[in-house]
Order: C-alpha cells, then structure tokens, then sequence
C-alpha cells in the first residue's frame, strides 16, 4: 500500500480542521482564517491545497458523505439473521448518541449548501439514494423472511426515510422536546405500524 504524500496528509488535516470550525460556527463562520487557525497553517496554505473557500467546503462535504456512507452501509449489514434488530441497528447509526455525532451534525449543515451548489445538491442526492436504497433492500429482505408484511417496501422505506431525517434534524437542532429515546421509541412505534406488527414496539424488545 503506498503511503499518503505530504500534499494529501495536509489537505486531510484541513478537511478536518474545517469540518470543526463548521460544526463550532457554522457556515457563516467558515472563513479561510478561522480554518487556517484551527489546522494551525498560514491562509496561504489554505489557498494553496485548495482554490477557494467553496472548494475546501465541497472537500468536507464530499469526506463527510464518504465517511457515513461507510458507517450506514455497514450498519446495514449487520444481523442478517433479524430483521427487526438490523432495522433497529440501521436507524441508530443516523441517531446521536448511538451514532457519530460529529459526521451527522456536519451533514445537516452541509444539506444548506444544497440549495445554492449544484455540485452539493448532488452529493446530498447520492447520499439519499443510499439510504433509500439500504432501506429498501432491509424491508424487502424482512418480508421475504415473513417477517414484515408491508405490500410496498418502497413506499414503506421512503417513509422510513423520511422520519428518521424529521427526527434526527429536530434532535441536532436543540429541540428540548425530542431526546434520543423518544426519537428511537417514536421510530420503532411508526415501523412496527408500517411493517405489520404494532405490538413489537410495546414490547420494547428492541429498544
């Protein structure tokens, strides 16, 4: 395996070192100054690995898509032989605290530049398409098991998709009235409905 060049470490180091000032200060506080602060460079070494502000955000971007992609699809993967705990094991790698808070908050501010960058928009379609995807394929699997019924496992995981993204934004947003628990038994009440067997969530074996 070749070893990272100089040139690729340093360019990591300030994908890093921006994603924190994104997540400390958000976009607006992104400046090329305040990055070179925090990666501890001059802002000519800034400009230097990357052309403009708009470049190193689509860096981080692009790293912070890859990197919980990774996580997601892995996630997925998991406990092939139950669909309800792989289901479970699914959601909670997009749900703070069970999942990296860090990559989740980064994303969701990321999701901003989407509507102003055509390049950004793709990327946050890509990462959609994924998880819609994973889910899909999950539903699919566990009514193949006979262990959901659902007529649309299409339909079904969009849906799936479309709560956790409410859930989750609310909680990274500092809404006091959603905790992780409730976020998690909120899910699983709403899944159990939709895959056929309501009286799962009551019993909390999956919580």
């Amino acid at each position: 395996m070749t070893a990272p060049s100089k040139s690729d470490t340093s360019r990591r180091g300030l994908v890093a070192a921006a994603g924190r000032v994104l997540r400390d200060r958000g976009l607006e506080g992104a400046r090329v100054r305040e990055i070179a602060a925090a990666a501890g460079v001059s802002p000519g070494t800034v400009l230097y690995h990357f052309g403009s502000t708009d470049d190193l955000l689509f860096a981080v971007h692009e790293d912070a898509v890859a990197r919980y992609s990774a996580l997601r699809t892995a996630a997925a993967a998991g406990h092939q032989d139950d669909p309800w705990l792989r289901l479970v094991a699914t959601f909670k790698v997009g749900l703070p605290p069970y999942a990296d808070r860090e990559v989740i908050e980064l994303l969701y501010e990321m999701h901003r530049l989407g509507r102003k960058s055509p390049r950004h928009a793709v990327l946050l379609s890509g990462l959609w398409r994924l998880e819609y995807g994973l889910y899909v394929e999950l539903v699919s699997a566990g009514v193949a098991r006979g262990v959901f019924r659902c007529a649309d496992p299409a339909a079904t995981a969009r849906t799936l998709l479309a709560l956790e993204d409410g859930l989750v934004l609310h909680l990274i947003s500092g809404n006091e009235a959603v905790s992780s628990p409730l976020a998690l038994t909120t899910f699983l009440t709403a899944a159990a409905h939709l895959l056929g067997d309501p009286a799962l969530a009551a019993s909390g074996r999956y919580a």
